[in-house]
């Protein structure tokens, strides 16, 4: 008779808030369920010993962690802590980044701001890939150094200003640093900058041409990198041609420094600034 193995088992921890109960029940636990696992909070479950000691235990058979940042709650990061030290995979979320603690800044989170929508898919895509990949470490494909474009951290929105020389091309010098006690990998990640159509070419630096995309952008590709050793920097260079056609002066343009990885990607729109171009 063919048996049945058991679902993977996702144990959640979160603030038991009204607030957050949409999160988990169309967030969360639908998350779960697309990816083929079944998920339970401490307080839907009946049991005889303490509450903490049924966390503890809950922690331990756990295939998956979720732990939910959102409100700085100290139950959920003595929690989460302690799955953290018994080696357990972990996924972190929360609504806002502000609510990340210090010492797990270097770890990736879903930052979901309040919408299902964009918690849901992240989550389902994190939760497949531990399922599939059990002997690896989810940090692997998500953990990234910090971001610097011109000596500024690149962060969502970021302003910067630039040149565009002849023969009308822009050029951006990223730095990236490893502020973490680990080595990252960078080979497992893809990273192109996404352009408007007045940069549609460019210069033989990256990994093939630039692909125009169905909404009219272009995607330029940069080169494969390498691992990155903790508190070192790398430089990754980004030339875009662009179109003579086009007027610059007083019309910034628009990019996204975009990161694939195997669990998704990641985009950073950022502005650059042509002043005096004319």
């Amino acid at each position: 008779m063919e048996q049945t193995r058991p679902k993977p088992y996702v144990f959640v921890l979160m603030p038991f808030e009204s607030a957050l109960d949409d999160v988990y029940q169309f967030g969360i636990k639908a998350a779960c369920s697309d990816a083929g696992a079944y998920c339970e909070r401490v307080d839907e479950q009946l049991f005889d010993e303490s509450i903490l000691e049924r966390i503890y235990n809950q922690i331990a058979r756990a295939d998956v962690i979720v732990a939910d940042m959102t409100g700085r709650n100290p139950n959920v990061f003595y929690e989460t802590g302690y799955a953290h030290a018994l080696g357990k995979r972990v996924i972190l979320l929360t609504q806002r980044a502000e609510d990340i603690p210090f010492d797990l800044k270097h770890f990736p989170h879903i930052i979901y701001g309040g919408r299902i929508s964009d918690l849901k898919g992240p989550l389902e895509t994190r939760i497949r890939w531990s399922i599939n990949n059990p002997e690896q470490s989810l940090r692997q494909v998500e953990a990234l150094p910090d971001i610097y474009l011109e000596g500024q951290r690149l962060d969502q929105n970021s302003n910067f200003e630039a040149e565009v020389g002849y023969p009308m091309l822009l050029n951006l010098q990223f730095a990236l640093h490893n502020s973490s006690d680990s080595v990252i990998d960078l080979r497992v990640f893809r990273f192109a900058v996404i352009s408007s159509n007045r940069f549609p070419g460019d210069n033989g630096m990256h990994s093939g041409p630039a692909i125009r995309l169905p909404d009219g952008r272009y995607i330029h590709h940069l080169r494969v990198l390498r691992e990155i050793l903790p508190q070192d920097w790398i430089a990754l260079h980004c030339v875009l041609r662009g179109d003579e056609d086009q007027v610059f002066g007083g019309h910034p343009e628009e990019l996204v420094l975009r990161i694939h990885s195997e669990v998704g990607h990641r985009d950073i729109p950022f502005t650059v600034n042509f002043p005096g171009y004319g």
